[in-house]
């Protein structure tokens, strides 16, 4: 059956169950794993880093960082807040009026808990296994760790924590305990700049916000490792995550963090980067003395034709070029994913579309399906190699692969 058709079939068996009438408030996927989902949030500093856009010089740089984690399932739905603090962020003028640009006709269901996730926070470890291994997950700009949240919960059913970094600055807001809030910070480009003086400048403030984003994932991983050997009274997952299986993940931004982080700490096993190419300059980052990735990489993109990028076909074909030597150098083990099915975009990997497709049936379902994929490629690759499991969806060269195209690269 194709894909048309099955979006076709699904679609009616949704009108039919009232999933998704004209209406009716967005709800995220039920995670596919035996885990229930617990959440838990901390605010942690890392003195060794000023605040490079507080207006106190004593400042540090602050992060909120929410542990995701496998906890007992219920027979009853689990419903938790799906953007903590968000009463709070709607409170401030400026950050609200942003919030609701953001989440448009969502951001009320948020605000009442008409719109969840399925986590409950404080909920107790589950008893086994005994340890789990850790991914740790960076957002896109101008997003958070929460924008991510079915992506997030459907791993950690599986078994997986995710120490889930709001990167400050970076994420459109993040709320702390003591009442702050910190919204997105941008500065306004100076006028009168010309094309290449553009260009030079967007590239030193992504570099800059690169190297922030790597620093904060190793940070995380830092103080995951300091609290792992701490006393279980002060720290509930006291020994209970495995540090000899880590993984670093993001999306967009977020993927440029995860991989730099990787480049420079041979701590992190395995790398997963959603869509996190930065046209025109090529597929990753780039470490100290032109270092390279030398962990197993997932390179889960979506397909963007030419006709769709913007730039000269001259700009396109470096581009391509560039990437293509860059992942040819990645490790064995490392695959380049390309997602084509009907709808995939950018955002897909995200709950994005999910919130938009509400009120448009057969929409909803391609979206479904889209994130399902993403979490089908992502949790077989992690599968791999945090848990040393086979996989088939990835390297059984007899298995169709309809929505996806992928390249084994390394030798």
């Amino acid at each position: 059956m194709n894909v048309q058709a099955s979006i076709v079939i699904c679609a009616a068996l949704l009108l039919s169950s009232g999933y998704a009438q004209a209406g009716d408030v967005p709800r995220l996927p039920t995670p596919s794993g035996p885990f229930g989902i617990g959440r838990a949030g901390y605010d942690w500093t890392d003195t060794s880093r000023h605040d490079r856009f507080s207006s106190d010089p004593q400042a540090h740089r602050e992060l909120m960082v929410y542990l995701w984690y496998p906890a007992a399932r219920t027979a009853k739905e689990a419903h938790g807040a799906y953007l903590p603090g968000a009463k709070r962020m709607d409170m401030l003028p400026g950050v609200g009026k942003g919030m609701r640009e953001n989440y448009g006709d969502n951001w009320p269901l948020i605000l009442s808990g008409a719109v969840y996730s399925h986590a409950v926070d404080g909920a107790p470890v589950a008893k086994n296994p005994n340890k789990f291994p850790l991914v740790l997950f960076s957002h896109g700009l101008g997003s958070s760790g929460f924008g991510y949240t079915a992506l997030i919960e459907n791993l950690v059913s599986h078994g997986y924590v995710v120490a889930a970094i709001d990167h400050t600055y970076t994420a459109d807001a993040v709320a702390f305990p003591d009442g702050r809030v910190i919204a997105f910070h941008r500065d306004p480009a100076p006028t009168g700049l010309s094309p290449e003086e553009g260009l030079k400048r967007m590239m030193a403030s992504a570099g800059a916000e690169i190297t922030e984003g790597a620093a904060d994932v190793r940070f995380v991983l830092t103080k995951l490792t300091e609290l792992n050997g701490a006393d279980g009274h002060q720290f509930p997952f006291a020994g209970r995550l495995d540090l000899a299986e880590v993984a670093a993940m993001g999306h967009s931004a977020g993927a440029e963090f995860a991989a730099l982080a990787c480049i420079l700490d041979a701590r992190f096993k395995a790398c997963v980067d959603l869509d996190g190419a930065m046209y025109p300059v090529g597929a990753l980052p780039v470490g100290p003395d032109d270092t390279t990735i030398q962990q197993p990489l997932l390179f889960l993109e979506v397909l963007h034709p030419e006709s769709k990028m913007f730039g000269t076909h001259e700009e396109h074909m470096a581009f391509y070029k560039t990437k293509e030597e860059q992942l040819a150098h990645c490790p064995k083990g490392s695959y380049d994913v390309v997602l084509n099915p009907p709808g995939m975009m950018h955002g897909s990997y995200s709950d994005t579309f999910l919130f938009q497709m509400k009120n448009r049936p057969a929409e909803l379902v391609a979206a479904l399906h889209n994130l399902d994929l993403t979490q089908s490629y992502i949790l077989a690759f992690l599968d791999k190699n945090l848990k040393h499991a086979s996989a088939p969806l990835l390297d059984d060269p007899n298995s169709p692969h309809p929505d996806a195209t992928i390249q084994h690269l390394g030798k």
